[in-house]
């Protein structure tokens, strides 16, 4: 993999046949720029390059920074150098299937930057809107353990220094900000019922993620941040994940809090939460993490990232139908979760 300082094209058209030679150190003669992922790719640009030339792969990955109003909140939220160090410092290290990543770059002056990544079109990607079966949630999980268990070894601390708190400043401030105006969109646009727990606990949503925040700071590991479904390739038992732009350093639960809860179908995730918890921690081993401590930090995170999804609404306008079938669906989910698994309790 290449990083440092190299040219950082601004654009898709910059990534040329020149460009690509000099990154990938190899000659590429032509590429074919073909946008992908346009309806869940809210915060970059995705692209498949096919590449003709020697000692080039037929097809690679690009990822480049949006050109909408996420590229401003990524920018505040510091997601694009989150990526970028965490497949600089810990994609290849820590026990978590990753793809090949061979050039990552990122402009000094600007929100800039470039990955240019294996392919996985022969894998299966995921689909978010339809939602994980329990055999995937759990080898999800597994790996996340892996993760979080390499994350709190001393000896890779210092990979660590790089990723914020799940309480940064930023998410309290742009994102908890968010929430209220987003709710308003889905309670216009879910037919599915609310609880009138939940709908209080909206109402009074900045108090509740204060709460939240303070709880799942109290461990610190290495958080993947957004484990979505659509995030995932399968290839019969393997996997590997992407998207790390929301990397930061928590209670580990919470990735599993938001894969479940709004990964799953509620008709599948319905009375298991606490097994599948129970199972993370079977797998993250004996490091003095309790089962009463995780589920506290399950229910503070369901009850919390219920934030991503009703924020992203804000965009409805201009957001294709299946992006609003995905926010309000992920909604629906964990609005039943956070009613199912009596999240509100810990809240006060």
């Amino acid at each position: 993999m290449t990083s440092a300082t190299a040219r950082v094209p601004s654009g898709i058209d910059a990534v040329d046949p020149a460009w690509l030679t000099e990154a990938l150190h190899a000659t590429v003669t032509d590429v074919v720029a073909e946008q992908i992922a346009q309806d869940s790719g809210f915060s970059s640009l995705l692209y498949r390059l096919h590449l003709t030339g020697e000692g080039v792969p037929p097809t690679v990955i690009a990822k480049l920074a949006a050109l909408s109003e996420a590229r401003g909140a990524m920018e505040l939220l510091g997601g694009y150098r989150r990526e970028l160090a965490f497949y600089r410092d810990i994609a290849g290290r820590a026990p978590l299937g990753t793809p090949d990543v061979y050039v990552a770059r990122m402009a000094d002056d600007s929100a800039d930057f470039v990955l240019v990544m294996e392919d996985l079109m022969k894998w299966e990607n995921a689909d978010h809107l339809a939602g994980l079966s329990i055999e995937r949630a759990r080898l999800c999980i597994q790996q996340l353990a892996g993760l979080h268990s390499w994350s709190i070894d001393p000896s890779n601390s210092a990979a660590l220094q790089v990723f914020p708190s799940f309480d940064m400043p930023a998410v309290r401030d742009l994102l908890v900000a968010a929430f209220g105006p987003g709710w308003e969109i889905y309670r216009t646009h879910s037919a599915a019922p609310v609880p009138e727990s939940v709908a209080c606990f909206a109402e009074r949503f900045t108090e509740h993620a204060a709460t939240a925040l303070d709880g799942l700071t109290e461990r610190s590991m290495l958080l993947h941040g957004d484990i979505r479904a659509d995030n995932m390739f399968f290839s019969g038992e393997k996997m590997k994940v992407v998207d790390f732009q929301f990397a930061c350093v928590g209670a580990g639960a919470a990735d599993i809090a938001y894969l479940v809860s709004q990964g799953l179908p509620t008709e599948i995730r319905r009375g298991q939460d606490e097994t599948l918890l129970r199972g993370y921690l079977q797998d993250l081993g004996d490091i003095g993490y309790s089962f009463d401590e995780a589920w506290r930090h399950y229910r503070l995170a369901t009850g919390f990232l219920i934030v991503l999804p009703v924020i992203t609404l804000l965009g409805w306008d201009a957001l294709p139908q299946r992006s609003r079938d995905l926010c309000l669906t992920l909604t629906d989910r964990a609005v039943a979760t956070i009613a199912d698994i009596d999240a509100l309790e810990v809240f006060g």
